[in-house]
């Protein structure tokens, strides 16, 4: 928000018609989303974090991000040299999103996209879809296990109650009361046969398609 409130402080616009300047930020107004894709692309590379290679965010990152921004006053938002950024330090980053590299990405920002941007961590439990030691005894990828594509958010008393260790299928039948609505709210695929331990690469695999079609529907 630094960043975004230093561009618009040196735009060449009135005070009055800087309070208005994102009223129209889905139509005509080009500026709100390249900021936005900043922002989003930022986040889910976890760039505002300590990546490693001498990225320190609030030192390194802020400084060289600065460099950049004040290039830039009164002129279009400069997103991708803030990319450039990124890739020229280098730290990992990307902006091309497949079910394979999802599971590198900054898990808190996947799941505030995957509850359509209103349910956190902080009062959910994190929890395995398909529990962990059944996968385990079927000897399953222990990193596959604890990806992505097999968690959820869950409150606590349910995660520590009657869905402690339940195989997917059964909880689903025995607890679940609006079936429709949690395998929408929890991009779970409709196909049963896929609800099975057994069948949890093909789970993992298909759940992962779901999670990257909503990711990419906050990029369109």
């Amino acid at each position: 928000m630094f960043f975004i409130a230093y561009h618009l402080f040196h735009k060449q616009i009135s005070n009055d018609n800087l309070g208005a300047f994102f009223v129209n930020f889905d139509t005509k107004n080009s500026e709100h989303g390249k900021m936005e894709k900043w922002i989003y692309h930022s986040l889910i590379n976890g760039v505002f974090k300590s990546k490693g290679a001498g990225w320190i965010p609030y030192k390194t990152g802020i400084r060289k991000l600065l460099d950049i921004i004040q290039l830039h006053k009164n002129k279009d938002f400069p997103i991708d040299e803030l990319f450039k950024v990124y890739t020229n330090h280098p730290i990992k980053f990307t902006t091309v999103y497949t079910n394979d590299n999802l599971n590198e990405l900054e898990h808190s920002f996947l799941y505030y996209l995957i509850y359509d941007r209103n349910q956190t961590i902080r009062i959910n439990d994190i929890d395995h879809i398909m529990p962990k030691s059944i996968l385990e005894s079927l000897q399953f990828d222990v990193e596959k296990i604890n990806a992505i594509q097999n968690f959820q958010l869950i409150d606590l008393n349910t995660n520590r109650g009657a869905k402690n260790a339940s195989p997917l299928k059964e909880w689903i039948a025995n607890c679940v009361a609006d079936k429709t609505a949690f395998l929408k709210r929890h991009l779970i695929p409709q196909n049963e046969d896929l609800w099975e331990e057994a069948n949890f690469n093909d789970f993992s695999n298909e759940r992962g398609a779901l999670i990257l079609n909503k990711v990419l529907s906050y990029f369109s």
